[in-house]
């Protein structure tokens, strides 16, 4: 009869030999797809693992003892969250050894260990029996810790040094690594930090996985560029050649079409025979695919994969995104680097500025609005110094984001004094002729709130304006959207305090700066192509042929350079710095373009535009001795648009 200490015994017994016998031979992608079970607490569906072409490489060098590094540089929902689950799972199972997992932050880890790593592990029985279920007081598994037969698991945030430098390490996963601090405290690189613990197992592995972000910062990249590069090339159903899947040159669709049926139009052409594949044809293509290295092999193996290689996601679901991002440069940045896999040039590099001087439009004179502009802001910048003056900007906007500056004014006058403030109500308030015959005002007018001894002046004057088309404005780029909410800010008026004294926005005037820059350095069309029918570009920017726009002004308009510096932290990071005294032109424009957004310029569709067409050709004045029968000052009785939308 078996007593319970030889049933012990042989547990014991059963547990050594199971840790002295070599590992079973599989691949990571064998053990996944013989174990795995997905559960919808983690996953999209429920049921057994099935690899995917491009996630079977990537896994299965993990048991490779050549490759010590495995770096993943890909599009979002591809491989690489999971890749580094089913590396952690054949790890605990097979090959047990320490693993740490590094995350971004302490609320990273917890999101993995309990969204991630603990689904899998419950789900999948080879793995739940050597780790216990998670107990509060129970040491052995805790939501950063997890102990198993042979080693153990422990998840960290980047920015603790301790947690790094402490105990030996096999296995390391380093996930989201572009986000990590540039030194963990007072430690140095996490990475580096990490990695040293590796030292003393000559069969280490490390995983570096991230989306990549910005060219010449992305920590990723500098490790993809220390990899052999392996690309995921897709093979074409007709011809049967290879490819790197291309969003620029082989994604096309019908662009005539009404926007919501332009993403269903689209298909992708092979690059060789131009043959048009459809979503289940361009699946197959990927189903067929393949990895090819671009540099030498040295122990570390790189992987990419663009998300159009993707299988499950429809093309039209991706031209949609890529349409939504036009003319917002935060959601194109995410378009490439997370859709597409690729590196983030910043556009934001300032032109030469006698380019824009020397393309300034000859067909419209300064003072009265082109056929194509169609909605009117007004940004008015603050200045104090040289007895103080308002410089005023007026902009006319367009379909496909083109502007016309149609006047630009210098008032000259001290802000704390109301006879300049009187000169700028009566622009608010003026008509401006339109090519068609009409008569447009002022829609939305941005006044920026000053360096702190005007504030009170422009709040005092923003008070007594309509509060649908006059805001005071200020500069943030902490700011998480482009153009906050309306807030009210309190006013002092005769010794007391009025909270809703004036309406303040902020705006984030490096995300203009971005995509003014990169429309100023766009070209127009030639008289041939115009003739044609040819648009100018997406952004087009105009400037009339007038003394007004002369070289200081382009000169300010061109004031800033894109910049790379560190933080407190080390970690590098873009930012705008001025580089010649006076930017005013610059800063009038910007919040020109920030007042547009507020009008939702970014979003009408074509038969907005049309709507706003019928308006201004409909308020044509009745001629007098060929006088416009206009009004001394102009009263909207309401605006045309809302800080919502349409009304």
């Amino acid at each position: 009869m078996e007593t319970k200490y030889q049933a012990s015994a042989d547990r014991l017994v059963e547990q050594l030999t199971g840790l002295l016998a070599p590992p079973e031979r599989l691949t990571v992608t064998e053990w996944a797809d013989k174990n795995r079970r997905l559960v919808t607490k983690s996953s999209a569906q429920n049921g057994e693992w099935v690899t995917r072409p491009y996630q079977r490489e990537p896994m299965d060098v993990f048991t490779d003892p050549k490759v010590h590094t495995i770096v993943l540089m890909v599009a979002r929902q591809t491989l690489k969250t999971e890749t580094v689950q089913n590396c952690i799972g054949y790890a605990v199972d097979k090959d047990p050894g320490p693993i740490l997992v590094v995350q971004y932050r302490d609320t990273d880890c917890r999101k993995f260990s309990k969204i991630r790593l603990m689904p899998m592990i419950s789900a999948t029985p080879c793995l739940a029996s050597k780790i216990s279920p998670s107990k509060s007081r129970s040491s052995g598994n805790t939501v950063d810790y997890k102990d198993f037969p042979g080693g153990h698991l422990s998840i960290v945030a980047s920015g603790s040094p301790g947690n790094l430098a402490a105990l030996p390490i096999r296995y390391l996963f380093c996930d989201e690594i572009d986000k990590y601090p540039a030194s963990a405290g007072a430690a140095g690189d996490p990475i580096s930090l990490a990695q040293g613990r590796q030292e003393e197992f000559w069969n280490r592995k490390t995983v570096l996985a991230c989306t990549p972000t910005n060219i010449g910062t992305s920590r990723i990249e500098a490790a993809w560029l220390q990899s052999d590069q392996r690309e995921y090339h897709l093979k074409c159903p007709t011809c049967g050649e290879f490819q790197i899947p291309n969003w620029r040159t082989q994604v096309r669709w019908e662009q005539d079409l009404p926007r919501h049926l332009q993403a269903e139009s689209a298909r992708y052409f092979c690059a060789h025979c131009d043959a048009a594949w459809n979503d289940v044809e361009r699946w197959k293509a990927s189903r067929h695919g393949r990895y090819s290295a671009t540099a030498p092999f040295n122990g570390i193996a790189g992987f990419r994969v663009s998300g159009l290689a993707r299988m499950g996601t429809k093309l039209s679901a991706m031209v949609d995104e890529w349409l939504a991002a036009q003319g917002n440069a935060h959601m194109l940045k995410t378009f490439i680097n997370e859709q597409l896999s690729e590196l983030w040039r910043e556009p934001g590099e300032a032109p030469e500025w006698r380019q824009i001087l020397d393309r300034r439009d000859p067909t419209y004179s300064a003072g009265t609005v082109p056929m194509g502009g169609l909605l009117l802001t007004a940004a008015v910048d603050v200045q104090r110094a040289d007895g103080g003056r308002l410089e005023v900007e007026i902009l006319a906007h367009g379909d496909n984001r083109e502007t016309w500056s149609i006047d630009y004014r210098i008032l000259h006058g001290d802000p704390a004094q109301p006879d300049v403030w009187d000169r700028l109500e009566k622009i608010l308030y003026e008509m401006f002729p339109h090519e068609s015959g009409g008569l447009m005002g002022i829609e939305r007018m941005f006044v920026d709130s000053g360096d702190g001894s005007t504030t009170s002046a422009v709040y005092r004057w923003v008070q007594k304006q309509p509060r649908a088309r006059v805001f005071a404005v200020k500069g943030d780029n902490r700011s998480d959207q482009p153009v906050s909410r309306p807030k009210a800010v309190e006013l002092k008026k005769s010794g007391k305090i009025d909270k809703f004294g004036a309406i303040l926005r902020t705006i984030n005037v490096d995300f203009f700066k971005g995509t003014l820059y990169s429309d100023l350095t766009k070209r127009a069309p030639t008289a041939q192509e115009l003739s044609t029918g040819q648009d100018y570009p997406q952004g087009y920017c105009h400037f009339p042929l007038d003394t007004t726009y002369g070289d200081e002004h382009f000169k300010q308009l061109c004031a800033e350079q894109l910049v790379t510096k560190r933080d407190r932290t080390g970690r590098a990071k873009t930012e705008y710095q001025q580089i010649r005294p006076r930017n005013e032109a610059l800063d009038a424009r910007i919040y020109n373009m920030a007042a547009g957004w507020d009008c939702n310029v970014h979003r009408m569709k074509t038969s907005d535009w049309a709507r706003l067409k019928q308006r201004i050709e409909a308020s044509a004045p009745k001629l007098a001795f060929g006088v416009p029968d206009v009004p001394k000052r102009f009263t909207a009785p309401r605006p045309i648009v809302t800080n919502d939308g349409w009304i």
